[in-house]
This record gives structure tokens, sequence and C-alpha cells, in this order.
């Protein structure tokens, strides 16, 4: 092989070697993007036996810790992923508003009775689209924190002892990315659109816990 056969040779694996290593950025550049998530802004938990004889109700506590007014864009789901009800509440600076799992199930807009067991996601959102997130275009804006009170079965106790436990845990962070956004908004938008005012959860923005149970969340 001659000389200028050698140098072609190589000149064109190097070639090739670039054209694969440029393929493989763009492919991790696109799959980046198209897997992007955004953090501290979607909390998760679940209910259980919401509703049931003899059980106690669950309550669910928001706390806006920054200085400026945020939004809780709240999702009800029932067990079988089906959204249920939907609504965004505004929170002061510095604020805090408590709601039961009772009101935030109440308003079914699938067509469903109330669920019994189920999961709640609560999406920190900007007060600037607080009215637009049941539009399906909410804004996610860190930095909300949440606590529920759960009521499980108690499995241990004596049959003179209450039939069911109650703890009390903080909302799980869950990664939250552009297609659960738009799934989420776009089911929201629909259910409260198509509903005639079933499936909206509004009634917690503005519900009241007992004076005995403020209390209690006082300490």
């Amino acid at each position: 092989m001659s000389v200028t056969e050698k140098r072609m040779t190589v000149g064109s694996t190097a070639f090739r070697a670039m054209v694969f290593t440029a393929v493989v950025v763009a492919l991790l550049v696109c799959s980046g993007s198209a897997w992007a998530q955004s953090t501290d802004v979607l909390k998760v938990t679940y209910f259980d036996n919401n509703g049931v004889a003899g059980a106690p109700g669950a309550e669910i506590h928001v706390l806006n810790p920054q200085n400026g007014a945020l939004c809780a864009d709240v999702y009800v789901w029932r067990a079988d992923q089906e959204l249920s009800e939907c609504c965004a509440c505004p929170i002061t600076p510095n604020g805090m508003f408590s709601f039961t799992v009772a009101t935030a199930t109440a308003n079914p807009g699938d067509g469903g009775t109330i669920p019994i067991s189920g999961s709640i996601d609560i999406i920190s959102d900007s007060t600037a689209s607080c009215t637009d997130a049941a539009a399906g275009a909410p804004t996610p804006t860190p930095d909300l924190r949440a606590w529920a009170t759960h009521v499980n079965v108690d499995s241990v106790g004596t049959p003179t002892e209450s039939a069911f436990d109650v703890t009390e845990t903080p909302l799980l962070d869950a990664p939250l990315s552009s297609g659960e956004l738009t799934e989420a908004g776009a089911r929201c938008a629909f259910l409260q659109m198509n509903s005639s005012g079933t499936g909206r959860c509004d009634a917690i923005c503005t519900s009241t816990l007992t004076p005995a149970v403020k209390k209690a969340v006082k300490k």
C-alpha cells in the first residue's frame, strides 16, 4: 500500500470516528431533552379507608415556605389511575392551608362513586398561573411542602381498641416529566369542562378543620 493510500485510509477512519461521535452526542442530547424532568415541584401521597364506617378522616397540610405566593395544584386519582377531581388553591407567603381527604374526594367527575383508596398529587405552581392550572397550563415552581395522615387497618390491636391506626408522613418528592405535566393538565381540563361542576375539588381551598384539629396541627 502506498503512502497516499495509507493516508486516505487513516483519514477515512478518523472521519468515520468523528461522525459516530457526533451521532452519539446528538442522541444523548435529544434523549436528555425528551426525558427532561423538574424536581421539587411534585409531591405525592396515598389515601385508604376513605369513608369506611368507623374510620377516622385523613387530612393533608400544605405549607408555602417562600416569601412569595404559590399555588397548590391538586389532582385526586383513584387506585385504578383514573383522575377523579382536580383544583388549584393559592397559598400566601409563609402560609398554610389544610383539607380533609373526604372534602377532596366528595365531588368525583369521572362518573364513579367516592373513591375509598387512591393517591393525591400536588404540583407546586406559580401564582401567575394558578387560575390556569385547571385549564391545563400549570407552571411548576418549587417549593411547597406537605404532610398527610394515613388511615390503615389495625392488624395488631385488641378487640377493645380502635380498628384503625392513623400515622402522619411528609408527601414524597417525585420527578415531574413534561409528559406527565401535560397529561395531568389535559385530563384536568377535560374533566372540568365536561362535567357540569363535578370533578372540581375547589371546596378544599376554603375548607377549615375543626378547632381541635387546628390546635393539634400547631403543636
